[in-house]
């Protein structure tokens, strides 16, 4: 027969391992692309170069911030922001580093919104309100 203590240890062991387990595993979000960022990095600081957020009263991509010292996206692209080669050469002219982030949103009861740096092709890859499934872990972002 099983005494108490040996129930009580092997729950208390259990229990360890699991919040154990949860420090190291990964979060995954799956959900609608919240905001596109592109960040840069001069004299050791950043500047929101381009940011563009979900308008949920509109249903639309709405740009808060927009790069102004040269033009590197039309009217017509600045709201679903890709970055060729030719805009990461005109932007790199201006930054000594450039940053490109993207978050996402959890759709359902509860909003959460979890996001990060990404590389280039994975901010090209998604626009706001594309659906998204991204990994968190250890400080990092994802996009799967």
């Amino acid at each position: 027969m099983v005494s108490r203590r040996q129930v009580l240890t092997a729950a208390g062991a259990g229990i360890g391992i699991g919040v154990a387990g949860v420090g190291v595993n990964e979060s995954l979000h799956r959900g609608k692309v919240w905001e596109k960022w592109i960040r840069g990095r001069r004299d050791g600081e950043n500047d929101d170069l381009h940011v563009v957020i979900a308008d949920t009263t509109t249903q639309s991509p709405y740009v808060t911030e927009r790069f102004e010292d040269a033009d590197v996206f039309t009217r017509s692209e600045e709201r679903a922001p890709v970055v060729t080669e030719e805009t990461k050469a005109t932007l790199q002219d201006h930054y000594d580093g450039l940053e490109y982030g993207v978050i996402v949103s959890t759709t359902g009861e509860r909003q959460i919104r979890e996001g990060g740096t990404v590389s280039r092709e994975a901010f090209n890859d998604v626009q706001i309100f594309d659906e998204a499934t991204a990994v968190a872990a250890r400080g990092r972002f994802r996009l799967l």
